[in-house]
């Protein structure tokens, strides 16, 4: 079930809906950052031409042994683009589509003895704006 939460939706703005949450239980809080922080993010392509290591990355999520780090996004589809470590050492800049990334749920199989938690992408909510080479995972 999707839910809206009034922290995050404005009347009349976002076209890619009013942010539907549909693991905000499980995940404990918020996905996406609030809309005022979201406005402060670039449009997609509105800091091409800029070095990767100078672009300001806005949001972390994380899950297990994979980040995504946010730079640009398309305030009309939920399409980002950002720096992404997807269970492997190393990283690569390409495209994220928030809505996807927040979709994302795996429930494990349960097993006698041991505790078996989801896994899902979430927000780093202690995360401020920082420089991409700044970032040690992504300046080594």
């Amino acid at each position: 079930m999707t839910e809206l939460h009034s922290t995050n939706v404005e009347p009349a703005s976002w076209s890619w809906g009013a942010m539907p949450e549909q693991n905000r239980h499980a995940r404990g809080h918020e996905f996406y950052p609030p809309f005022a922080d979201l406005a402060t993010i670039p449009e997609l392509y509105a800091t091409d031409g800029q070095a990767v290591e100078e672009k300001t990355l806005h949001i972390h999520y994380f899950t297990g042994n994979s980040d995504w780090y946010i730079a640009e996004v398309d305030q009309s589809t939920g399409l980002a683009f950002g720096w992404a470590r997807v269970n492997y050492p190393d990283g690569e800049w390409g495209y994220i589509h928030l809505v996807e990334l927040e979709e994302l749920y795996l429930k494990p199989a349960a097993q006698p003895g041991f505790l078996a938690l989801p896994i899902m992408v979430e927000r780093d909510i202690h995360f401020t704006p920082t420089r991409a080479a700044d970032i040690p995972a992504i300046a080594s």
